[in-house]
């Protein structure tokens, strides 16, 4: 599905090349230990990894300006370093990359901040932080200052990329904030410093960092509409964008009701720098004059691209404008893309625990071989239960062993389809076992909803959901409802 056409898209990129744009922030460094795992460590249970070679990669708000420079437009950023060795890859790294490092400046005592990440066989392992977070001493931050004031006028937006590690602590986002005059201002604020960001164009920030700056659960429509409401009116600024993982991401601004895209990402390795992949294509889009909503379709479409790399990712605009060739653009309401796989439903309720952990997973199965107003009915009441709702499909092989020969009646795509278009349906997987059981297994749903003619101690699966502390809840009926009524009257016959 594409969100923006490939004609819309290329000329929106056409234009990143002739923009100049400055990034503010927390700057760190990536170390990335590469190998492969094949024993256990004799001395603690931890595997041995056998290292075959090491990188490093910008992170934090180097990774931003790294995203921005990918895309084509010149890049400078302002920030503070330690004066160490980490310190000096970093500024080498940002200058292989032509990223202007004139407003960077060391502070003797500050170590820069590293993160390394062992991976093994594309897996992390662990990893170990290097960083001292607290505000730059105040000459060093008035370096910083003066660059902003003096240069800030030569881009066409200011990004500030905020890590919550010291530079834009307390006041201090907004004393650089009020250096700047007449360019639109970007930012990734941390939930912590989200006010010091008043009155600026565009704010990101992913759901958890939204529920943590509102207090409204992210992972509910209602929830999450308050939740945007209240950051502008928190912020006075003229778009608030929550990213939401594999929901995509929702768009809010004073002038028009909540705008929503879904995520596009049919495999996810690594979502590491994702959120400063959207931030990057969001700023370079207000930095030419493209709406808030055009930003985040075209946004979402390279989020997709880095998190089926893995690391801190870039993409470029050749990659973001092949992606869309040759592919028609869609409706926005096109089910299609809540018919899941096992693994990648499985990577979803992930996803959803880990925006909101209080978040309640509702699983319901059939076959729904002709949906008719009695599986509404069940799908409502279990949508009811919870926050999130997966329905189970009994595969076409599976509906045949169940009900005989002639059945189904409509095929298991069209099943879905149907099923997938209903706003209380969240997420499909077609499934071809007899019993939901594998599904559950992996889901581990808080609530398992059945139609009221099964009993719960007759369920084969009700072990598997007792077992880590779920509810099976068995929904009343609707009487004269149901698929065999359906075909015997279509076929003349008495009931």
């Amino acid at each position: 599905m594409n969100l923006i056409s490939y004609k819309r898209a290329a000329a929106i990129c056409h234009k990143f090349s002739s923009l100049r744009i400055l990034v503010v922030g927390d700057l760190m460094l990536d170390h990335w230990v590469w190998g492969d795992v094949s024993r256990i460590c004799p001395e603690a249970p931890v595997p041995v990894v056998n290292v075959s070679h090491y990188s490093y990669t910008l992170g934090g708000a180097a990774n931003v300006a790294a995203n921005l420079r990918a895309l084509g437009a010149k890049v400078d950023i302002a920030g503070i370093v330690g004066a160490d060795d980490a310190g000096r890859r970093l500024r080498l790294l940002l200058r292989r990359l032509d990223i202007g490092i004139e407003g960077l400046f060391a502070q003797e005592e500050l170590p820069t901040i590293m993160k390394s990440r062992i991976i093994a066989n594309n897996q992390q392992v662990v990893r170990a932080d290097v960083e001292a977070c607290h505000s730059p001493q105040e000459s060093v931050f008035r370096r910083v200052a003066d660059y902003i004031k003096e240069h800030h006028k030569k881009y066409q937006a200011v990004v500030f990329s905020d890590y919550n590690k010291g530079l834009l602590w307390n006041d201090q986002a907004a004393q650089l904030i009020q250096l700047i005059e007449d360019v639109p201002i970007i930012a990734g604020p941390k939930p912590s410093n989200v006010k010091s960001f008043f009155g600026i164009d565009t704010i990101t920030l992913n759901a958890s960092e939204g529920f943590q700056a509102t207090g409204h659960n992210t992972g509910t429509v209602d929830g999450l509409a308050l939740a945007g409401e209240t950051l502008l009116k928190k912020t006075n600024c003229k778009n608030a964008i929550i990213t939401l993982s594999a929901r995509g991401m929702a768009l809010f601004s004073a002038s028009q009701p909540m705008v929503k895209v879904p995520a596009l990402a049919s495999q996810v390795y690594d979502v590491s720098g994702a959120g400063d992949t959207v931030l990057s294509v969001i700023a370079l889009c207000r930095a030419c004059g493209i709406s808030p909503e055009e930003a985040i379709r075209l946004a979402s479409h390279a989020a997709a691209i880095v998190v089926r790399k893995v690391g801190t990712a870039t993409v470029d605009c050749t990659e973001l404008t092949a992606s869309l060739e040759n592919r028609p653009t869609e409706s926005l309401f096109s089910p299609e893309h809540k018919i899941l796989s096992l693994a990648e439903a499985k990577d979803m309720v992930k996803c959803w625990k880990q925006e909101s952990p209080s978040k309640r997973i509702v699983f319901t199965n059939g076959c729904f071989d002709i949906l008719h107003a009695g599986h509404l009915r069940t799908l409502l009441a279990a949508r009811k239960e919870g926050d999130a709702l997966i329905v189970g499909l009994n595969s076409d092989d599976s509906v045949r062993r169940l009900k005989g020969e002639t059945r189904p009646i409509n095929p298991q795509q069209e099943r879905a389809v149907l099923l997938a278009a209903l706003e209380c349906v969240d997420a499909v997987v077609i499934f071809d076992e007899d019993t939901p059981s594998r599904l559950i297994e992996a889901f581990q749903p808080d609530i398992h909803v059945k139609g009221g003619d099964y009993r719960e101690e007759d369920l084969p699966e009700a072990k598997i959901v007792h077992s880590y502390g779920g509810k099976i809840v068995l929904a009343s009926l609707l009487p004269g409802h149901s698929t065999t009524d359906i075909i015997v009257k279509a076929q003349n016959k008495p009931l």
